[in-house]
């Protein structure tokens, strides 16, 4: 499958769920709740979750109004979401820069030369996840690299560039159709592996993470530029069995990015902008959810050792219960 082939897909997609998008436009403004639009078992999961994690206080929300008949899940939710009434935790700040220091700028190398970038970011010790369009196949991954740290620090001074060789011989799997790759990568010039110094982030294939409504945030190297961060105007727009579509700023060198929740959870690995169908344009972007990852990674055919090797994803990676379905 090839780029104009994926775009094409993501089109589709998004013209097949106009209507989803209508529906869900349409109950946020009936309801007035941002979270309305989603499915009463997503946002069941989504509020067990924040309170489970401790994200909320419950002894502090605002009592769920009843006349004795059943409460809706959204009206649930509008209360603890509500709760922080926009405003964060300073943590957020603290979590946030933690949650970057295991995204790297790829540098793709063909030829003994730099053929192009993209983004990808650290899920174990030494798993690196990034799109099937950054690292299509093993001859691509060898010889190219992950840059860790390139970006300034507070006063705005560069850092110094933290470079780790990819080892697609000790772990390479990619599928087109989801757009992913998971490859190892080699442990640095000290002997140490690229996790032990930057931290990874866990992949979490439970639901509850995000809801249509909430804000993502995306850390990346756009246009292979030191890493930056979208945190503003972003939304969730719809949820798909294994795509989120999402409004949030977005450029060619953000491809691998991983797409956080407000609680820095990943949940979703950024591939694309979605064209308009009538070329006006870019109308929304597009991410892998996690959940459609780890299913195909847990279906995938693996000699013993790089099945060990995907131990380093953790307990919270391994799916429970059916797939998503469609809202």
């Amino acid at each position: 499958m090839d780029l104009r082939q994926q775009q094409q897909n993501m089109v589709e997609r998004y013209r097949e769920t106009a209507d989803q998008r209508t529906d869900i436009r349409r109950r946020q403004v009936e309801t007035g709740s941002p979270f309305a639009a989603d499915s009463a078992e997503q946002l069941r999961a989504r509020a067990k979750r924040l309170v489970s994690k401790r994200e909320v206080d419950p002894g502090k929300l605002e009592p769920v109004p009843s006349d004795g008949g059943p409460v809706r899940p959204a009206v649930v939710l509008e209360r603890i979401l509500g709760d922080a009434n926009d405003l964060q935790n300073v943590n957020f700040l603290a979590r946030g820069a933690r949650a970057a220091r295991a995204v790297a700028r790829v540098s793709i190398v063909e030829g003994g030369r730099r053929a192009g970038f993209g983004t990808g970011f650290l899920v174990g010790e030494r798993l690196l996840l990034t799109n099937n369009h950054v690292l299509p196949d093993v001859a691509t991954a060898t010889g190219s690299f992950a840059e860790f740290d390139f970006e300034s620090d507070a006063d705005g001074v560069p850092k110094p560039v933290d470079s780790y060789d990819l080892a697609p011989d000790e772990l390479f799997v990619t599928d087109p159709a989801l757009d992913y790759t998971l490859v190892a990568v080699g442990a640095g010039t000290d002997g140490r592996r690229p996790g032990a110094v930057h931290g990874w982030l866990k992949l979490i294939a439970q639901q509850g993470k995000i809801v249509i409504g909430e804000p993502v945030n995306i850390v990346g190297h756009p246009d292979a530029r030191p890493k930056e961060i979208a945190v503003r105007a972003n939304e969730l727009l719809n949820q798909l069995p294994r795509f989120l579509h999402y409004r949030t700023d977005t450029e060619p060198g953000n491809s691998g990015s991983p797409v956080f929740n407000d609680q820095w959870e990943v949940v979703a690995l950024h591939h694309a902008g979605v064209p308009d169908p009538d070329g006006a344009g870019w109308i929304a972007n597009e991410g892998v959810r996690v959940s459609g990852i780890m299913r195909h990674l847990t279906a995938a055919v693996l000699p013993p050792e790089q099945r060990a090797l995907l131990a380093e994803l953790g307990p919270q990676s391994v799916p429970v219960g059916p797939a998503p379905a469609e809202a």
